[in-house]
């Protein structure tokens, strides 16, 4: 449990903007910050969406500002997307979408689950078996005589083969229930889409398998099922996690079958491997909370449970009454992310305004700091006493304290003046982990301001950037992202030194449309010697978009440039340059079109898949496209790289029925992806593929 303890210590530093003051200096001596960048790989096949770093290390600006810098300036809640994704961002289902498309063939629709066998035993090559597999599972438990044939694929040399089997065992629904074992051997595959696809496979069967009663047998089934997938938890791949996960809540065990299991895979694993755990089940959101309430029922449960809500935030409100209930008989360190929990929720936790104003009278000193900020998180109006009398004694809490009077009462400008007053002082302060807080504080503020001051507040962050520390200057770009528009004076005063440019482009490439007052001053940095500079600043052209229209004759002539000897440089800027065209889109970038289709056809899977999105984003009536997109889109949707996952969703759902092959491929995106707003993404394109 000790390794609990320093995991959540840091982790708690990392979900919140800080304890502005008060806290003790063994507390501020970590600083750790969180990261995500929409263009960077994931990492270990597809982890999270989140970069976990702990470190006090300051930073030379004069030699890693541009490291820094590509470090830092992130969305905060991979938010990064085109809108297409965001329209959909309330739709998010809790279970695999599995409805058949109502565009399949006839003549796959209309054979019997015989005549689907024989097709299947006839089938020369993967694609072949892939779709009479598929065909099979469509037919759910009309398909359960091919079940023979369906386990022995789950062995199959191909592992797409292995993972579209699973996958039809699972729709096959309760008749599969003897399978368990098979797709339990599945969840230590080594392709990590066969692991997620036979534990998304158990949690099918288990809907299916209405029973009130169950036999021995199959209760012991499941109970070994519960075992492996919580064992499987920890696994390095977040679809995996993500899917264990679900057909957990499928499977419905009780609190005394679970907690002991969980207990004793995350006794046995570094605070590291348990990070990942906690995040999959947070992006569970509101869905994992009464897991979670359950689990702050138990002493050895309340701490990590904390942690997942506090990553949760607003939604966690249900568990409100839970960490309510906790706080009195907690330890220390307990009570330190119980209350970091409710200020995560925020409004939602007001109900527990009053246990932490008489834990900040009864409690330790050291929560002092943390209670404070809750406070104002929470908007808790019968504090403001507490909050006023702290603030007139100017003790190290009195900035704090200032801050969430201002929080609580955003229309009074004598306390908004206040707090930015006390917060711009403190990003002269000594402490490193003060200055950063002091950072994120003051854009937390920037919804009380007029346009002027938000602009003003813009200008004076940007000069943290140029501090020797990291950690400040993270919490300065983040904080002049959440600024929106009013940004745009800091950004063009950030691209004229050649220090900072890298935070400007990066901070650009964040807000997107609102920074296309900077596009004239961007598309300049085109013409650099420098070509991770080129590089960056195509990608924050591509997220501003079609304002970036000017950029189009430029962009051409990079795509035009010959890549020699495979040079990665090169052969990045031309996938830049080819996104950035199709997110310009028509009539501007018309004039690559001839380009884009040659690149369509490259042997660099990577650089044809880009160009042949490209061409549909630019000319989506393009029929001609539409045969050779399918297969690059659908192969598109397991790159490491957001981006390129996302647009190749939209881009399928843009084809509609045409894209019916993509269905089983988009379902494990709208399922299993680790970024959330690219399983919204892989929903709506479900939707538009099965549209009449």
């Amino acid at each position: 449990m000790n390794s609990f303890r320093i995991f959540g210590s840091l982790l708690a530093l990392v979900v919140l903007f800080g304890l502005i003051a008060g806290c003790s200096q063994s507390k501020q001596a970590s600083g750790t910050s969180s990261v995500v960048r929409t263009d960077q790989t994931e990492g270990d096949g597809a982890t999270d969406d989140q970069q976990t770093a702990s470190s006090s290390e300051t930073m030379n600006p004069s030699e890693n500002s541009k490291e820094a810098a590509k470090e830092s300036v992130k969305d905060q809640q991979d938010e990064v997307v085109p809108q297409q994704a965001k329209s959909s961002e309330d739709k998010e289902g809790s279970g695999p979408v599995l409805s058949p498309s109502a565009s399949e063939q006839p003549e796959e629709r209309g054979l019997s689950i015989d005549e689907l066998r024989k097709k299947l035993s006839a089938a020369t090559n993967p694609d072949a078996v892939v779709k009479a597999t598929d065909a099979i599972g469509r037919l759910r438990g009309q398909g359960r005589s091919a079940l023979p044939d369906l386990l022995k694929l789950t062995a199959d040399a191909d592992p797409r083969v292995r993972w579209h089997a699973a996958r039809s065992v699972g729709l096959i629904g309760e008749d599969a229930v003897s399978s368990i074992p098979a797709l339990l051997t599945l969840l230590q595959d080594a392709d990590p889409v066969v692991a997620t696809q036979a534990a998304a496979a158990i949690g099918h069967i288990r809907e299916d398998d209405d029973l009130k009663s169950l036999s021995d047998a199959d209760k012991e089934l499941y109970a070994d099922a519960v075992t492996q997938l919580v064992g499987t938890l920890v696994h390095n791949d977040a679809r995996v996690r993500r899917a264990c996960l679900r057909s957990l809540r499928s499977l419905d065990p009780s609190p005394e079958q679970l907690m002991p299991v969980v207990d004793t895979v995350f006794a046995s694993q570094d605070p590291a491997s348990i990070l990942p755990v906690l995040q999959s089940i947070a992006d569970m959101g509101s869905e994992a909370v009464p897991f979670l309430v359950e689990r702050l029922k138990l002493p050895q449960g309340r701490f990590w449970a904390s942690v997942a809500i506090t990553e949760i935030g607003p939604g966690a409100a249900g568990a409100t009454q839970a960490l309510i209930e906790a706080l009195p008989e907690s330890a220390l360190d307990e009570q330190l992310h119980e209350v970091f929990a409710l200020a995560a929720i925020g409004e939602g936790a007001q109900s527990a305004g009053e246990a932490l104003v008489k834990l900040y009278s009864d409690g330790d000193s050291s929560l002092h700091g943390p209670i404070l900020y809750a406070i104002g998180k929470m908007k808790y109006r019968d504090a403001e006493s507490v909050l006023t009398q702290t603030v007139a004694e100017e003790s190290p809490l009195s900035a704090t304290a200032a801050w969430a009077l201002a929080k609580i009462n955003p229309d009074d400008s004598a306390l908004v003046g206040d707090a930015v007053k006390r917060m711009r002082a403190q990003c002269q302060s000594e402490s490193v982990f003060e200055r950063a807080a002091a950072a994120s504080a003051l854009s937390d503020l920037s919804a009380s301001m007029d346009t002027t001051q938000r602009q003003s507040l813009g200008i004076f962050l940007e000069n943290m950037l140029v501090d020797t520390s990291g950690p400040v200057q993270e919490a300065a770009a983040a904080a002049i992202v959440r600024l929106g528009g009013d940004s745009v004076p800091a950004i063009l005063s950030l691209l004229k030194d050649t220090q900072t440019q890298f935070f400007a482009l990066g901070i650009a490439s964040a807000i997107g449309e609102p920074a296309s007052e900077a596009v004239a001053d961007i598309v300049g940095l085109l013409d650099s010697k420098d070509d991770e500079i080129v590089h960056e600043a195509i990608l924050a052209l591509a997220a501003i978009g079609p304002a970036s229209a000017a950029a189009s004759d430029r962009l051409l002539t990079i795509l035009n440039e010959s890549v020699r000897n495979q040079d990665e440089v090169e052969t990045r800027l031309h996938y830049a340059a080819a996104y950035c065209l199709g997110r310009i889109g028509s009539p501007a970038a018309k004039k690559a079109l001839p380009r884009l289709k040659e690149l369509s056809a490259s042997s660099d899977g990577m650089q044809a898949t880009v160009a042949i999105w490209a061409v549909l984003q630019i000319t989506p009536d393009d029929q001609e496209q539409f045969e050779n997109a399918v297969p690059l889109l659908i192969e598109a949707l397991t790159s490491e790289v957001q981006t390129v996952r996302l647009e190749a969703t939209i881009a399928l759902g843009d084809l509609g029925p045409q894209a019916n092959d993509a269905v089983p491929a988009i379902e494990l995106v709208s399922e299993d992806d680790p970024v959330r707003t690219i399983r919204l993404a892989a929903q709506q394109a479900l939707e538009k593929i099965r549209a009449d």
